[in-house]
């Protein structure tokens, strides 16, 4: 038998104040990262300007503005500034860092499920193990190669070497004629 504690798992909650503050203070975190994520996601699906402002049970503000908080807050015309040219220019620099962030993110997510397929094909290829595996049979024999690859471009070098030199001094032998 399983004596482990099985969890509740995922459940619906009832939406009404949380009353203990331990339990409050770990929701609001929680909760606030998936706020601020929801609203990246949006502003990057969407190509909108977003601002999100949060105070914390303690007070304490938490937020998240895309492009920039000058440029959304210039939007809703809480912010001093009009639209100057500075600030186009910030708004726009702004917007174009984070269009070549998301286009970095996108390469390396492409990049990691590539190298995911790429283990999952050496997986299968190699029976499920690795070199790693065959308690160091398998590095040896790579190793012995690598070896006697290294040992043969050495020797290939210092035949093309001394060929070198032997013309090198045939050339000397002329001019001295």
């Amino acid at each position: 038998m399983d004596r482990r504690k099985r969890s509740r798992g995922r459940q619906k909650i009832a939406i009404q104040r949380i009353s203990k503050s331990s339990d409050c203070f770990a929701t609001f975190s929680k909760r606030r990262l998936g706020l601020f994520s929801k609203a990246s996601e949006l502003a990057t699906l969407c190509g909108v300007d977003v601002g999100v402002v949060v105070y914390s049970p303690t007070g304490r503000p938490s937020s998240f503005f895309h492009p920039t908080m000058e440029s959304v807050l210039t939007r809703v015309g809480w912010w001093g500034g009009g639209g100057d040219d500075t600030s186009r220019l910030l708004e726009a620099c702004a917007r174009s860092r984070g269009r070549q962030l998301a286009r970095m993110l996108d390469g390396l997510g492409r990049e990691v499920r590539a190298e995911e397929e790429r283990e999952k094909r050496l997986g299968e290829e190699s029976g499920g193990r690795w070199w790693w595996e065959e308690g160091g049979g398998g590095i040896r024999v790579w190793l012995e190669e690598l070896k006697a690859r290294l040992e043969e471009e050495i020797n290939v070098r210092s035949r093309d070497r001394m060929l070198r030199v032997h013309y090198l001094d045939d050339d000397d032998e002329e001019e001295e004629a």
